[in-house]
């Protein structure tokens, strides 16, 4: 009985880590569009965009952020690596878009396995020769999947 409520309760703690991980990186996303449109850049600084828009960052996750011109992912990466913990990584990425009236859109993007290995970062396949049979215009990269209702049109 005592193996049982020790395992049910890792587990609990593993899926409050786990949202509270999806709750930051969504923060992280938000921020993204926010600083963007006030500064007309992307902000690579996690403490600074912590500190900004008071995103709590939990302990049990790892984080950094990478920015381009047009784009900016924000990555929360579990401490543990997958033999002792069950955590999966997210990233989650904010895309300007090209054109004449270009518009933001972000996506969050989960791991498909648990561990310390970083997402690979979702693509904009807009014009591009990326298989695309969901028509959607962000995609999420390879072994991960997205985290429903995190595609943000602007």
């Amino acid at each position: 009985m005592a193996v049982t409520e020790t395992s049910a309760q890792a587990q609990g703690q593993v899926n409050i880590d786990q949202n509270a991980a999806l709750t930051a990186v969504a923060k992280m996303t938000e921020a993204q569009r926010t600083y963007y449109n006030k500064n007309r850049r992307f902000q690579a600084n996690i403490a600074s965009l912590q500190q900004d828009f008071a995103i709590t960052l939990p302990s049990s996750f790892n984080y950094a952020a990478r920015t381009t011109t047009y784009s900016a992912y924000n990555y929360v990466i579990p401490t543990q690596p997958a033999n002792t913990g069950s955590l999966k990584a997210f990233v989650g990425a904010t895309f300007f878009t090209p054109g004449e009236k270009p518009k933001m859109i972000t996506i969050i993007c989960q791991n498909t396995q648990p561990g310390q290995i970083r997402p690979a970062d979702p693509i904009l396949v807009l014009g591009t020769a990326i298989a695309n049979p969901t028509g959607s215009i962000v995609q999420c990269g390879d072994f991960s999947t997205q985290v429903s209702a995190s595609v943000v049109n602007e």
